[in-house]
């Protein structure tokens, strides 16, 4: 999947520009202390290269804290990711659980914060996986099981939940 305008200029910005051989940006800094929930994804459709990581640090209401690590993680990965911790930072745990991380338009508030033109298909997508990561996140620090990731669909590939006049 080609990179998008918008996804290459936030990543260019916010994370290209921040990283040197001796610091990383700010949500991909580590932390000494123990996280209140972890989640992993394969953040690529068919899985494998994309590898994230996500740490939940906070309390039973409130997300203060959000670290990520990036295994091979393409330009869209680690923008989503940074979007997605900036967003849930300050939130409470429910808040987060209730956002459905397959619908498009749930999804609004990450797009703009991304900036650019649209909506596109390589930052849905990679909304989408660490959404569900950073639901998994608040699912194991309350102790609860992981929900399993489902497959995303490829870009232009026709949502089979749309109504349709065939």
């Amino acid at each position: 999947m080609a990179i998008s305008t918008a996804v290459r200029r936030y990543y260019a910005e916010k994370i290209y520009a921040q990283t040197s051989r001796t610091g990383a940006p700010p949500n991909f800094r580590p932390r000494d202390d123990e996280p209140a929930g972890r989640s992993t994804v394969e953040g690529c459709r068919g899985g494998g290269k994309n590898i994230l990581e996500i740490r939940l640090y906070g309390t039973e209401q409130t997300v203060e804290d959000v670290r990520l690590s990036c295994g091979l993680c393409n330009p869209a990965m680690m923008a989503a990711a940074d979007i997605a911790a900036e967003w849930a930072r300050g939130r409470g745990p429910e808040e987060i659980l209730r956002v459905d991380a397959m619908s498009v338009p749930a999804l609004e508030p990450f797009f703009e914060r991304l900036g650019g033109p649209g909506e596109p298909d390589d930052a849905r997508e990679k909304f989408q996986y660490v959404l569900m990561a950073l639901q998994n996140a608040v699912r194991d620090s309350r102790g609860e099981p992981a929900i399993p990731i489902p497959e995303m669909r490829e870009p232009g590939e026709r949502d089979w939940a749309e109504d349709t006049d065939s």
